[in-house]
């Protein structure tokens, strides 16, 4: 969602008592700070953390600390949902045939391809049945991951 920046920031704060002073953040992580703000404004709107204000000798810091709580049950939402679409291109791979552009890569359903000669429409190039069973065996495996990974987030808390 926030991307390797973002990764940092959590790693930091889960290393930091759960705790990241926005006024130093960026010098501590080597990220700007314009990006950390915005990276906190993301987590405070999913509740994964919450502003606390810091008192450093004579003035006041913004602070955010780490609602794990609302951390896990970000990531148990955005898990489910992963799972969710995994299993919806599953059942469109086990319910329809599909073909692909060896040049493009775009990617059409038996009607389309009918439609079109079995040629894709960008670049004139014959289409190549896409192996269906290969593909549910990967998602599969996929979603599995994601069911350990529910199973464990769920035991921790």
């Amino acid at each position: 969602m926030m991307g390797e920046e973002g990764k940092r920031v959590l790693e930091f704060m889960l290393s930091n008592n759960d705790l990241i002073i926005e006024e130093t953040a960026g010098k501590d992580l080597n990220i700007k700070s314009n990006i950390i703000r915005k990276i906190l404004q993301k987590l405070s709107d999913e509740a994964v953390v919450i502003p606390v204000r810091v008192r450093d000798e004579d003035k006041a810091l913004h602070g955010w600390v780490l609602n794990r709580d609302g951390l896990n049950n970000f990531v148990v939402t955005r898990l489910r949902k992963a799972r969710e679409k995994l299993m919806t291109r599953i059942r469109e791979l086990e319910e329809n045939s599909f073909f692909v552009c060896p040049s493009c890569s775009r990617r059409f359903r038996y009607d389309e391809a009918l439609a079109n000669d079995f040629h894709c429409p960008n670049d004139n190039s014959l289409l190549v049945e896409v192996d269906r069973e290969s593909e549910i065996r990967v998602l599969s495996e996929k979603v599995k991951l994601i069911d350990r990974l529910l199973e464990y987030v769920s035991s921790e808390s």
